[in-house]
């Protein structure tokens, strides 16, 4: 019996995913737990197993396609089944060709378009959006603004559009109606907070606003594209075009927006971890009996810096650029160098943790995103973040916040440094720390605030874990 092989849901925020390769062709034999193909979320990379033994019987999408979760990508069984059944809708690879459409003039809907259009006007330069965002916008009505989609290749997913709704003019029921009959939308209205209403709304027109997938555009003559002249190479130098990854391209258009569109600053300060570091050795001469065996610095600051946070929660916090929500919860984010690139996984009610429990958490999390294998929903909800390059010999550094985070912990390597005791001079392990602000939110002393007490926090930090 035939069966098959469906696009996983990697997580509970996940609608689509990027099916970057195959691994087999139709007519290959493969034996259950093979990988079939590889794919990607806009935050993780996964290997697909095949479910059972027997034979590959129909590819239905390609390389490159967005495939919402849970529509089959392949068939195993017996040779020669038939596998019509199993074909899911708009597949590409087993799609018919798409029949000719008569021409129409530019700008104007057809009859059939027109009967079937979205309620709202969504801009012409927006990505294709995923089936659930395109479900909230036909329940919510509104004026879709200019999008950057967030899901994989630059797709919209529903948290971009629910974002865009709470700030966009919306529309009201009488005036939806007639946006579903072709009526123009204008980007804003007369009605309270700007809400498009009725005596608004103008008569249906060629150059009517552009209703997603309503109209048909006229073909126009192909321009030949400029072809760009490539930089002279000096001889015998080799050049090597890397092409960015999906997650990549995800982490520069992420790290660009926070960087243009947030008021950044940092704080520099450092602290006597003396303490800290024997306090270390007793752990790895001791630890594995106590159960704190892969404790190590990096698990004692960010400890630290969640204890600070308790007591200053207006860092523990995000910003959407109107209001701010604090959170009770610390839902700490890790910065995590993996072959992928830059990931930040997050562990969820870290105030609730003890260090042994916080620390065999972020390991765990951390080795996961390495093998490509962590589920998307532990990327998602961070309140704070810390970003470690201790171990790479950084002393300061300027990290980036995570919008819409307000603030990230940047911790350096320990320096050795001549302090003053009393009325001698006395050489303390110091390590770096710089903490990164939304200035729109957090001013200067309230972040002066936090380091001192994350300093007293690691200079004592014995008589913390002793507190609780």
């Amino acid at each position: 019996m035939a069966t098959p092989m469906v696009m996983p849901k990697a997580g509970n925020s996940v609608e689509e995913c990027l099916l970057t390769t195959w691994r087999v062709k139709a007519g290959d034999s493969v034996k259950a737990g093979d990988i079939l193909a590889d794919i990607e979320t806009d935050k993780a990379a996964f290997e697909i197993e095949s479910p059972a033994t027997g034979t590959v019987l129909a590819l239905f999408w390609k390389a490159g396609d967005l495939v919402p979760v849970m529509q089959t990508l392949c068939v195993i069984g017996a040779a020669g089944e038939d596998v019509t059944s199993f074909r899911p809708d708009g597949a590409s690879g087993a799609a018919a060709p798409a029949p000719v459409a008569a021409p129409v003039a530019e700008g104007v809907a057809t009859a059939a378009a027109a009967a079937t259009a979205p309620v709202v006007a969504v801009a012409a330069e927006n990505g294709p959006l995923s089936p659930r965002a395109r479900r909230f916008v036909k329940e919510h009505p509104f004026v879709v603004p200019p999008i950057q989609g967030s899901g994989a290749g630059g797709r919209i997913v529903e948290q971009d559009v629910i974002e865009a709704y709470r700030s966009a003019p919306h529309l009201t029921p009488a005036a939806a109606r007639l946006a579903a009959e072709g009526v123009a939308v204008p980007a804003g209205g007369t009605g309270v907070s700007g809400s498009v209403r009725v005596q608004d709304m103008s008569k249906p027109a060629a150059a009517s606003a552009p209703v997603e997938a309503a109209v048909t555009a006229a073909p126009t003559a192909a321009v030949p594209a400029a072809v760009p002249t490539a930089p002279a190479v000096p001889a015998g130098d080799t050049v090597t075009e890397v092409k960015l990854s999906n997650i990549r391209k995800i982490i520069a258009k992420r790290l660009h927006e926070s960087l243009s569109g947030l008021a950044q600053y940092t704080l520099n300060a450092e602290a006597d971890v003396s303490g800290i570091l024997a306090l270390r050795q007793r752990i790895k001469a001791q630890g594995e009996a106590l159960g704190l065996a892969n404790v190590n610095i990096g698990d004692m600051v960010m400890y630290a810096a969640v204890k600070a946070l308790r007591q200053h929660p207006a860092l523990n916090a995000e910003f959407d650029g109107t209001v701010v929500r604090q959170h009770s919860a610390v839902n700490m984010g890790f910065a995590c160098d993996t072959p992928r690139g830059l990931m930040v996984p997050v562990v969820p009610g870290a105030q609730r943790l003890s260090l042994a429990e916080m620390a065999a958490k972020a390991k765990e999390l951390a080795k996961q995103a390495a093998a490509g294998s962590l589920n998307p929903d532990f990327l998602l909800g961070g309140t704070f973040t810390v970003s470690n390059l201790g171990a790479f010999g950084i002393t300061t550094f300027t990290p980036v916040i995570n919008a819409p985070q307000v603030a990230i912990l940047g911790v350096g390597a320990t320096v050795l440094r001549p302090v003053r005791v009393g009325g001698a001079i006395e050489y303390r392990e110091m390590i770096q720390l710089s903490l990164t602000l939304d200035h729109r939110v957090v001013d200067g002393a309230p972040g002066a605030r936090y380091l001192q007490t994350l300093t007293a926090i690691l200079e004592n930090f014995e008589l913390v874990c002793v507190a609780g």
